[in-house]
């Protein structure tokens, strides 16, 4: 027996529902934090920002129009506070804000590939954009609309902050932030600086997601402009496979022996699919001469690509 319901009745549904979506929109992202000057960390259970446990971040003291936020992604140790000193001295002279959301370590989303070759896929350094059985994910899950929201935060919170940022991760950081550039190129970033990845999801339709783009969520709408905007994949010449948790999956090994082979692959990759395609490639390949795997001396080298970039406030 069908059951019916009046126009009126429908139009309340409809009308509560419409109230419930507008108020968790309002509730979820319109909060602000207390921007104090100096190192602090934030507790993020009073804000929707899927994956974060908290969030460490430095002022500096400055008499400066605006401030730069650069957003530092940690690797699989979670150590967002090592990776925020690792910036501070860079900070004040540089007027950055540094921010470093630590994720959580609620990390496993699946078994991936074969019995005899596969293994465990994170959601941190995959952006948790599918989950078991690689069921996508919706967009507000995934981690990189987190940074956005967080990003939307301190926009709210700081009056000096310029209207978009800098993002800079390494090794498992890296994959972040390579990824995020990939899946969200409409992120407000101006530059994204991928430092010492361990591994890719390379721009190719013949491999599958996470190491190529087949089959991956929205990915294939968007690749055309994620290759247009402007990503660094950035190269420690001594990052050996003896330095840090080394993946060796065959699909892995596939993109190189050593973290930088594995970044020249990734970029080449990359100029084929956009030449291929007639697009103008917005992303370089650069490389820190005798650096190994170490995300300090990495932010170090990476001040200088920030300056080439004209993101410095005043400069």
């Amino acid at each position: 027996m069908r059951t019916k319901y009046s126009v009126l009745q429908v139009s309340g549904v409809l009308w509560i529902l419409l109230l419930i979506g507008c108020s968790t929109n309002d509730s979820v992202y319109s909060g602000t934090v207390q921007v104090s000057e100096g190192k602090n960390v934030i507790e993020t259970d009073k804000y929707n920002w899927p994956g974060i446990n908290r969030v460490w971040y430095y002022r500096p003291s400055t008499s400066e129009d605006s401030l730069r936020l650069v957003m530092v992604f940690h690797g699989m140790g979670r150590n967002g506070e090592d990776y925020l000193d690792s910036w501070i001295p860079y900070a004040d002279e540089n007027q950055l804000l540094i921010v470093a959301p630590e994720f959580s370590d609620e990390q496993i989303i699946g078994f991936v590939g074969s019995l005899s070759t596969g293994g465990f896929e994170y959601r941190y350094s995959t952006g948790n954009v599918v989950s078991w059985f690689s069921r996508d994910l919706s967009e507000k899950e995934w981690y990189y609309t987190s940074v956005e929201h967080l990003f939307d935060t301190f926009l709210r919170s700081d009056s000096q902050l310029l209207k978009r940022y800098v993002l800079f991760g390494h090794s498992a950081g890296g994959q972040f932030v390579h990824r995020m550039a990939m899946f969200t190129p409409d992120a407000r970033f101006d530059l994204a600086i991928a430092a010492n990845s361990g591994w890719y999801t390379i721009p190719d339709n013949e491999q599958n997601y996470p190491y190529g783009i087949s089959g991956a969520p929205k990915l294939q709408d968007r690749i055309s402009y994620s290759l247009q905007r402007p990503l660094v994949v950035f190269l420690g010449t001594e990052d050996k496979p003896d330095q840090g948790g080394f993946r060796t999956r065959p699909e892995a090994m596939k993109q190189g022996e050593s973290r930088p082979q594995r970044g020249k692959h990734f970029f080449e990759a990359a100029q084929h699919y956009a030449t291929n395609r007639g697009l103008t490639l917005g992303w370089q390949i650069k490389y820190a001469e005798g650096i190994g795997h170490n995300y300090k001396e990495m932010a170090e080298a990476a001040i200088p690509i920030i300056h080439e970039k004209g993101l410095i406030p005043g400069k």
